[in-house]
């Protein structure tokens, strides 16, 4: 719910009808201390550990407002993803320091999550106070406690996805990511501040992308739990095998991820259309189809996409040599935070990071499968994804 070095304020509840309205609150801060992590993790990577179901722990309230939502009891409109910004608190201490202390904080949540257990501790029929007026009055508000390695982050990250899922079944809802477009049921707090207001908070932007994660693949590891408990069917590979080259994304794409069902449809996004990616292997399913696992320039963040609305060229598409440039580069990543620098054989430089707003001269440049990178001398390359030219 919090992020580092932010001074916060939680719009808190009194009521309107069956809505929680906000009343001022007082500010506090809390610090994160997670870096940029040495480990990428994306669905892939969590759906290879064939995480089991985690246990729904119900404690009892020490909430004393029994608001309804603004359409009525019972009538949630989706979910808000909030992390607890604080490395050093366990997921018992956070329910303790909730319950205990949310009259002097004047903020409440449903729930929270880490990589052992869910923990609820307010009825889901009820609003609570957790993300400003206009969230607070539609949507259940569930807290991810920060993890210190990429197994338990993933194995939390696992369980939050299989509790929404559980949540937008039991109240009839899609699952639809909301970040982009200000519509949705899967909300980040991040995308509360964004497109509804009366909060500032952008969690949890931050923490995710320390792992190389994003809201786009926690939505799409939400749909796919909802699909599983619809019984949904999915196309399974019929041959696989190791494959080189680009894939150039020509139109709206839908992304997959490979399970033991099969495969599984994580939503399409326009924002694919354009981009150049590295091919890792190529399947063929048992209905025919060509599906291609993809990769960006840094081979992270890997994904399926169907043959179907992409242009496969060969090993050396889309890329070229070094090329002269001198500039000034700014960093625009996530504030607090900072992007890694890499070598020319794509290995990452352990423990250097640029920090987000900070300006660095550039002395040549490169394009890797579509990508541009920028030198900062020697063999030291970072992405131009994350780059401001000054």
């Amino acid at each position: 719910m919090k992020k580092r070095y932010l001074l916060l304020s939680l719009a808190c509840a009194t009521i309107l009808g069956t809505a929680a309205l906000p009343k001022m609150a007082q500010t506090w801060s809390y610090r994160s201390d997670a870096l940029i992590q040495p480990v990428a993790v994306d669905n892939q990577f969590i759906n290879d550990q064939h995480f089991s179901n985690p246990p729904i722990i119900t404690k009892p309230t020490t909430f004393t407002h029994m608001n309804g939502y603004r359409n009525g009891v019972g009538k949630p409109e989706g979910v808000v993803i909030h992390e607890t910004s604080d490395p050093d608190m366990t997921l018992d201490e956070e329910v303790t320091r909730m319950q205990t202390e949310w009259q002097k904080r004047e903020a409440y949540v449903h729930a929270f999550v880490d990589h052992s257990e869910v923990v609820n501790i307010h009825p889901t029929d009820y609003a609570v106070w957790g993300a400003g007026y206009f969230a607070n009055q539609r949507f259940i508000q569930i807290e991810l406690v920060e993890e210190h390695n990429a197994q338990d982050f993933a194995q939390s990250v696992n369980n939050d996805a299989y509790y929404v899922a559980t949540l937008l079944k039991k109240y009839n809802l899609p699952a639809v990511l909301a970040d982009h477009t200000g519509q949705g049921t899967i909300w980040s707090h991040n995308a509360v501040s964004q497109w509804l207001g009366n909060t500032n908070h952008t969690d949890p932007e931050a923490y995710f992308a320390s792992w190389h994660y994003s809201m786009d693949q926690f939505a799409a590891l939400v749909q796919q739990k909802l699909a599983a408990m619809n019984g949904t069917a999915y196309d399974t590979v019929a041959t696989k095998e190791a494959a080189t080259g680009n894939a150039l994304v020509t139109g709206t794409a839908t992304k997959y991820y490979l399970t033991d069902a099969g495969f599984k449809p994580a939503g399409s996004s326009a924002a694919l259309k354009g981009q150049t990616y590295r091919i890792t292997a190529k399947a063929t399913t048992t209905q025919g189809a060509t599906m291609y696992l993809l990769a960006n320039a840094a081979g992270v963040g890997q994904f399926w996409l169907p043959a179907a609305g992409m242009e496969i060229g060969n090993s050396g598409s889309g890329s070229t040599g070094n090329q002269a440039f001198r500039g000034v580069g700014r960093i625009n990543y996530v504030p607090g935070y900072g992007i890694a620098v890499w070598r020319n054989d794509g290995s990452r430089i352990a423990g250097k990071y640029l920090a987000h707003g900070s300006a660095w001269q550039l002395y040549a440049k490169k394009t890797v499968n579509g990508v541009t990178w920028y030198n900062l001398g020697g063999d030291q390359w970072i992405s131009g994804q994350y780059v401001v030219l000054q």
